[in-house]
């Protein structure tokens, strides 16, 4: 079993294995029309560190990166599914970790919501399918 500040992550597929040390100095949620295109979702929820807090376990060979134009965001996937995976910025600065490769959350809660404004406008849609689901799941419970 690993330190308890010690954060596993995987890829899809689980070629690709690091850890990560759980002393995040943000986690964001952002609903930027690049972010929802960069996660095919209304956002992407990273978590902010620096690089020396990671080691990768498996699969080095299996990583893909680009930079991408214009922006400080060095994308990193995983070659068999696409699955991003953590990555350093092009200034070297922060290394981001997409918080749903992790195998639980970060002790940090999210403190900051970046772009609530260029949510999909289908987001706000089921609000009232939430409440409707929680009567349905307790219950069952």
């Amino acid at each position: 079993m690993g330190h308890p500040n010690t954060i596993y992550g995987q890829c899809i597929c689980g070629a690709v294995r690091y850890r990560v040390q759980d002393s995040m100095a943000a986690f964001k949620l952002c609903y930027c029309s690049f972010c929802q295109r960069a996660s095919g979702s209304s956002h992407a929820a990273n978590a902010f560190t620096t690089s020396d807090q990671i080691e990768w376990l498996d699969g080095q060979d299996m990583l893909a990166s680009f930079d991408v134009p214009n922006s400080q965001v060095r994308r990193v996937i995983c070659r068999s599914y696409r699955t991003t995976l953590p990555f350093e910025t092009q200034n070297g600065k922060f290394l981001v970790v997409p918080v749903g490769s992790l195998s639980r959350p970060p002790s940090q809660p999210v403190n900051a919501i970046d772009c609530w404004a260029s949510r999909p406008a289908w987001y706000d849609e089921p609000r009232g399918l939430i409440e409707e689901t929680q009567k349905v799941e307790r219950a069952a419970q």
